[in-house]
């Protein structure tokens, strides 16, 4: 499923607001990207105060091959639930719908950028290894085929 688009321009919304959880299985599944789930409440006066970082963090083109998701726990409460979650905000980051860092629960935003930004090295260094891996498979195919 590709980013939403703003009516207006054509413009990426990110992060994006998950609406059920069908939406969140085929965000998550993306083998490509770091994906980073946030997972707030309306309620929760920390994730009301974390929307605008998380916005502008999303908007970062270092950051423009992360998909930045939203999850509203009380629009998916099985989402929350199968997470289980402790606290909000919670955060994590996925490749292919496994986290490859630790969740992150709260407000330190300096905490937040570092694992977000180790989780996109360690992406990237497993897309390395797979793309290295897929190469060798192709040679021995073409050797194969000789």
């Amino acid at each position: 499923m590709s980013d939403e688009e703003n009516e207006e321009g054509g413009e990426t919304l990110r992060p994006i607001q998950v609406k059920d959880e069908g939406q969140f299985a085929s965000l998550v599944q993306d083998i490509e990207r770091l994906v980073v789930v946030a997972y707030v409440a309306p309620w929760c006066e920390i994730s009301k105060a974390l929307a605008p970082f998380l916005e502008e963090t999303a908007q970062q083109p270092e950051f423009e091959r992360v998909q930045f998701l939203s999850v509203d726990v009380e629009q998916c409460p099985n989402v929350a639930a199968a997470r289980q979650l402790k606290s909000l905000p919670t955060f994590q980051f996925l490749l292919k719908d496994s986290p490859i860092m630790p969740t992150f629960s709260g407000n330190n935003q300096e905490k937040f950028k570092g694992l977000l930004e180790k989780a996109l090295s360690k992406r990237n260094e497993q897309m390395a290894e797979y793309d290295a891996m897929k190469a060798q498979q192709e040679e021995e195919a073409e050797r194969d085929d000789d």
